[in-house]
């Protein structure tokens, strides 16, 4: 299993979406899971929001499972609000800590 950990650092929004996208394009051709760590994404705006839909729907597209650790509040509500979550991130693939996912991935090898 490859994985691949991509860190977001501060909000998502139209400015960063294209350089988010072809980074996230880069650098998944391989793995099998990409998870996003978002504890340091304070908010999304919409533009952030589709960037990151069409980036889970290309990836899960190409059998590559998407986890989320740590989303904060706000960004968690966008994602709602536009029926991310649940439609393409189901409750269990969201984690409170970087440690919860890596079990959670554990648990999926040992299976």
């Amino acid at each position: 299993m490859k994985i691949l950990i991509k860190r977001l650092y501060g909000p998502l929004f139209f400015g960063f979406t294209s350089y988010f996208k072809d980074e996230v394009k880069r650098n998944s051709k391989d793995k099998s899971v990409v998870i996003f760590r978002m504890d340091r994404v304070p908010y999304i705006d919409q533009s952030g929001v589709y960037a990151l839909e069409d980036i889970i729907t290309d990836l899960e597209g190409k059998g590559i499972e998407v986890l989320l650790v740590g989303l904060d509040t706000q960004p968690r509500k966008m994602l709602e609000a536009v029926g991310i979550i649940p439609k393409l991130i189901q409750e269990q693939d969201i984690f409170d800590t970087i440690y919860d996912c890596l079990e959670y991935l554990k648990l999926q090898l040992s299976d």
